[in-house]
């Protein structure tokens, strides 16, 4: 990492902190690659189960690239794909702790995150279309949202509030004010008590479940079951559970 991506772990959990604030944390190339450096540690730190992504300072968790040929040329946003964790394959739950603008990109990573939890003055909008752009997410965003509401976004352009991005479904939480990455690190906490195998299956076949049919869909959850069950945690939390203790989970 280097000073515009910040990378802290503290227990199970890591912290990725884009640090630009005095430009709304926006992204340029460099910074791009050093966040797709962060997830690729995160991903591959077998002591690390659970990241939380945040912006620095309260006025932006990320305004996405600042505006030049270069970084939103065809080649420039095929690149930005290493700012989201689901294109470098991470299984680990990841949580988008959200203060002030989350638009453009920054609606993009957060989009990726598996939770999103956002401070009451946060603002959200996908706004490309006002600047003649296509938004690289939109064919995703439909995994998210409703059609109208989704839409609507891709359509207008226009920004919402923390509260309407609550309703629409998009965040999970609003907090007030200065809470949006103590209460991501609760949640963090609360995901790192369980088991870090079964979490991640529990992840996949998620996400994989709308793309199979429903036969494959048993296929590949039976085939992820038996590998659980003969995992060191699956058994230590089967006699957790018969002893009436917390399960000591290690990850194996």
């Amino acid at each position: 990492m280097g000073r515009d991506v910040l990378y802290t772990r503290t227990d199970r959990v890591v912290v990725i902190t884009l640090n630009r604030e005095p430009t709304l944390n926006a992204l340029t190339p460099a910074s791009a690659r050093e966040l797709g450096e962060a997830w690729r540690k995160f991903r591959d730190d077998h002591e690390a189960w659970v990241a939380v992504i945040t912006g620095a300072g309260d006025r932006a968790f990320c305004v996405g690239y600042e505006m030049s040929p270069k970084a939103l040329a065809l080649e420039g946003a095929k690149e930005s794909v290493v700012t989201i964790p689901t294109y470098l394959g991470i299984r680990k739950p990841v949580i988008a702790a959200i203060n002030g603008y989350c638009i453009a990109g920054g609606w993009w990573i957060a989009q990726e995150c598996d939770l999103r939890i956002a401070a009451e003055t946060a603002q959200f909008g996908i706004t490309q279309v006002k600047w003649g752009l296509v938004p690289a997410f939109a064919t995703t965003l439909s995994r998210h949202l409703l059609p109208g509401h989704a839409l609507e976004l891709l359509l207008t352009g226009k920004r919402i509030s923390a509260r309407r991005a609550y309703e629409i479904g998009f965040v999970n939480e609003v907090v007030p004010q200065g809470r949006a990455l103590e209460r991501a690190m609760e949640i963090a906490e609360e995901i790192c008590a369980n088991g870090p195998i079964a979490v991640r299956i529990s992840k996949e076949l998620y996400y994989k479940g709308g793309t199979l049919s429903e036969c494959e869909a048993f296929e590949l959850t039976w085939q992820r079951y038996a590998e659980n069950e003969a995992t060191h945690d699956a058994k230590e939390g089967i006699r957790a559970y018969i002893e009436r203790r917390k399960p000591k989970f290690t990850n194996s």
